[in-house]
């Protein structure tokens, strides 16, 4: 894995010329680390088990932000990177998905404050990793990050939470 991971981030430094941007540079670093990190709990035993517990929790960040965003949101967060991101929305996201991670603590085997601690995690990388890829969107001058899925950010916009917690999620399975 760490071989693999050093390889790939080499290659990247070589092809750097290629990169309009350190930001751009980052970006593709960021993927792969993600990538590995992704194969590397795939590979544990009942791994499928602990990704599907990720996806659960990530796609519940998502929605109950959303929802809770227009809803009840009023004061944003982040104005000039996303418009749509309010306080109110990423604390109802964050209380769902703790909900949802002790909800679902069997499927993987966690104790409640394993699970807790999965749960705070999971919902605050996956914000961070959200409004990370809107700011390097705004950044580059994009509204969209690709025209597969136009108007909801592109492509990018649908695994952003999960840019960030794969390393740190990969790193707390493993302790």
């Amino acid at each position: 894995f760490l071989f693999l991971l050093t390889i790939s981030f080499f290659i990247n430094l070589l092809l750097f010329k290629d990169y309009i941007n350190w930001l751009s540079f980052s970006i593709s670093n960021l993927i792969i680390l993600s990538f590995f990190s992704l194969i590397n709990i795939l590979l544990l035993p009942d791994g499928l088990n602990y990704f599907f517990y990720l996806v659960i929790l990530i796609s519940t960040m998502d929605i109950f932000a959303y929802l809770g965003s227009k809803t009840f949101g009023n004061k944003k967060i982040a104005p000039k990177i996303s418009e749509g991101k309010t306080i109110e929305g990423t604390l109802i996201g964050l209380g769902f998905t703790i909900i949802m991670s002790l909800l679902f603590k069997y499927l993987i085997n966690f104790n409640f404050v394993q699970a807790l601690i999965a749960g705070i995690l999971i919902a605050l990388f996956a914000f961070w990793g959200d409004l990370l890829e809107s700011y390097f969107k705004r950044k580059i001058g994009i509204k969209d990050s690709g025209k597969i899925i136009p108007g909801h950010g592109g492509l990018l916009d649908r695994f952003d939470g999960y840019l960030l917690i794969l390393p740190i999620y990969n790193i707390y399975l493993l302790i």
